[in-house]
């Protein structure tokens, strides 16, 4: 499968009183890494979104392994492990770059939709990007 990675600085205002990022920074990482795959496209998310679509999350997931600091230096890694015509499933790694411990995993199921959350096949709508999708699996 092919991956798609983006580089992630844990920022101040990410980490509490103990000093680890907050579990939801992940979910945020993961938005990241994903942004990153639509741009290998040749588009943003904000280009899909103006096309009146989105990638509504249907399932979330992570498991923590061990906590992000302060400062360090993460890498995302984002495969694609399930496609339909309207469906996506992502897998993540939130690796340290220290050491390059996997500190998290997670899953991703979307489905994409239009402003009134009725489906639509990605395909039909922005080709490019099924095909990158479908591409990764």
């Amino acid at each position: 499968m092919a991956t798609v990675e983006c580089k992630v600085r844990v920022r101040y205002n990410e980490v509490g009183r103990q000093g680890f990022a907050h579990h939801a920074m992940y979910f945020n990482w993961f938005d990241m890494a994903l942004e990153e795959l639509i741009k290998k496209c040749g588009m943003s998310y904000k280009d899909v979104e103006d096309l009146g679509f989105m990638f509504a999350p249907v399932v979330d997931q992570c498991q923590y392994i061990h906590p992000a600091k302060y400062n360090d230096i993460l890498t995302v890694r984002l495969t694609v492990d399930e496609l339909s015509s309207i469906k996506v499933g992502f897998i993540y790694e939130v690796l340290r770059e220290a050491d390059a411990a996997i500190i998290a995993s997670g899953r991703t199921t979307h489905v994409f939709v239009d402003a009134a959350f009725k489906p639509h096949a990605i395909k039909k709508v922005v080709p490019r990007l099924y095909n990158t999708l479908k591409g990764m699996i």
